[in-house]
């Protein structure tokens, strides 16, 4: 089970995965965890409508590689342009090495992957969040 942030009621998940067998695999981790409202996706527009849609967003697991011309690197600059926080864990068959554009803030596991491994990137990806809004500066009033 993951790190969920302080002071959360629930963690809001969106999955975007357009192998139907892996999509699966991860919404079933996933959905064990207490507190969550998930959402899932298969291609980009999906999971831009699903973006613009759920009021918060706190957590964006998304495949690299979509069919189509957008990727799930532009998946995840669509999230965190809508959802301020938002912790990205991508994944793919292809090395980091091989992927391109991914933001250094992203968390990255490769294809295969089990339960355990997706679930430390996912810890990291919720706690560097937790201390990027613990360290943002205050407004003044």
């Amino acid at each position: 089970m993951p790190w969920v942030p302080y002071g959360m009621a629930n963690l809001v998940v969106l999955i975007v995965e357009d192998h139907p067998g892996v999509r699966d695999s991860i919404e079933r981790m996933v959905e064990q965890w207490p507190n969550v409202e998930l959402y899932s996706a298969d291609n980009f527009l999906s999971a831009a409508i699903w973006i613009k849609a759920i009021e918060r967003l706190d957590l964006l697991l998304s495949d690299v590689c979509l069919p189509g011309e957008m990727s799930g690197i532009d998946v995840a600059e669509v999230a965190v342009a809508a959802h301020k926080g938002v912790a990205v864990v991508m994944f793919s068959s292809d090395h980091l090495s091989d992927v391109v554009g991914m933001q250094p803030g992203y968390g990255f596991v490769q294809k295969p992957f089990g339960a355990e491994q997706l679930t430390r990137h996912i810890d990291k990806a919720l706690l560097n969040r937790r201390l990027s809004d613990d360290l943002a500066p205050t407004p003044a009033i």
